[in-house]
């Protein structure tokens, strides 16, 4: 069994549904600071995981959404939070499994820890998942799979072990804008554009997705429209500033606050998206 097939094995035995493997050279493209190799010199490849969220957990979203606002609750620990530690779990143990095969190897978070001011982790667990060839960008700027479009949450494993790598995907266009645009309407504050998009490569593959609002975005994740759940209905600046986001979040209730153990108030794009279902 070769060392990719015993990460895989690792993987998929802690409760993993996806497992890809992309070599460094797949990242050129990737902006200064943001490379595999910039975080773990003489890194050879990167690994990324991921897990389905539950039936029942994108069930909890809609039930928070149709009125039952407690529904949320489920959403923020089985589809986001627990899903975060899960992810971090299998990827120390792939990590370990490595650095006693005699490899440095840097686990990624999940999700959290991250910089609340520009609103990016320490790397693109996202990015990294295409590049892996778990599936490709959906018009919502995430990845989307086959059979459960983007509905999964990843986590991302550097390592200077050089393993096989697997092809990235090259399947059916998963998402197609011109016939869908679900993710830009159902969005609560209106942080998916409409016709706006970023380009760019992964290796020799070009890709298009949505310029995001990202501190819009964040409205709806903490909660503070009605319309994301919130307790507190706070108007939302046009073009909100990371200053915006700390003024507003000396507004918010203090009730929500203490109920918000982590920022999934929202996913509604992730829940609503027709691919895979």
């Amino acid at each position: 069994m070769s060392l990719a097939d015993m990460v895989k094995n690792i993987a998929l035995s802690n409760d993993m549904d996806y497992v890809g493997i992309a070599p460094v050279e797949r990242f050129k493209n990737a902006p200064e600071g943001r490379k595999p190799t910039d975080l773990l010199k003489g890194a050879k490849s990167v690994i990324s995981i991921g897990t389905k969220i539950s039936r029942g957990a994108v069930e909890a979203n809609n039930t928070a959404y149709g009125g039952l606002r407690h529904g949320i609750y489920i959403y923020m620990m089985h589809g986001y939070d627990f899903l975060n530690n899960v992810l971090n779990l299998a990827s120390h143990r792939i990590a370990r499994f490595l650095e006693k095969e005699g490899f440095v190897t840097m686990s990624v978070p999940a999700s959290p820890p991250m910089d609340w001011f520009e609103l990016k982790g320490a790397f693109s667990n996202r990015h990294a998942a295409v590049a892996a060839g778990l599936g490709e960008f959906g018009w919502l700027t995430l990845l989307v799979t086959p059979d459960a479009g983007p509905r999964v949450r990843v986590a991302t494993i550097i390592t200077k072990a050089e393993l096989d790598p697997n092809p990235m995907y090259s399947g059916k266009k998963l998402c197609d804008r011109e016939k869908c645009n679900v993710c830009t309407k159902i969005c609560p504050t209106s942080a998916i554009s409409e016709n706006q998009g970023v380009q760019l490569k992964i290796g020799e593959k070009a890709f298009e997705y949505a310029k995001l609002r990202k501190h819009r975005c964040i409205y709806g994740i903490l909660g503070f429209t009605g319309k994301a759940l919130g307790r507190k209905n706070i108007e939302i600046p046009s073009d909100p500033s990371p200053d915006d986001m700390l003024k507003t979040l000396g507004e918010e209730s203090p009730w929500q606050k203490l109920e918000r153990i982590v920022p999934a108030f929202c996913g509604r794009c992730i829940i609503k998206c027709p691919i895979g279902t």
